[in-house]
């Protein structure tokens, strides 16, 4: 009888912490998650850079790896949410050459952790 509760408490910490049941498809992204995405970026009608056919795209939400704009996109997403969000001004790059420029996204989460 102890194996079945004790087989119980593990089964509710795996299903609350999302490896049981829907795989946290339920999960919304937050500060401190990391994310695989796919995204294309486009600048002035032209796509400029994708993670088509490179794999996805993993990072840590809010760690600085990515631009401020990207981290605002993805935070509140769920896994299979696609998005397309435009970004500039300091939320975009500040330097190089699409300094200044709209930057318009479209991001696919593939998956929270």
């Amino acid at each position: 009888m102890k194996a079945f509760y004790t087989l119980g408490i593990l089964a509710a910490v795996l299903l609350v912490s999302g490896c049981l049941g829907n795989g946290g498809e339920d999960m919304v992204v937050k500060d401190g998650d990391t994310v695989k995405v796919d995204y294309w970026l486009t600048v002035d009608g032209e796509q400029v850079d994708t993670s088509e056919g490179r794999g996805p795209f993993e990072f840590t939400v809010g760690s600085g790896q990515v631009i401020p704009g990207f981290d605002k996109a993805v935070t509140g997403m769920k896994v299979g949410e696609t998005k397309e969000m435009p970004i500039e001004g300091t939320d975009a790059y500040t330097t190089g050459p699409l300094a200044g420029k709209v930057l318009n996204f479209k991001i696919t989460i593939l998956s929270i952790n």
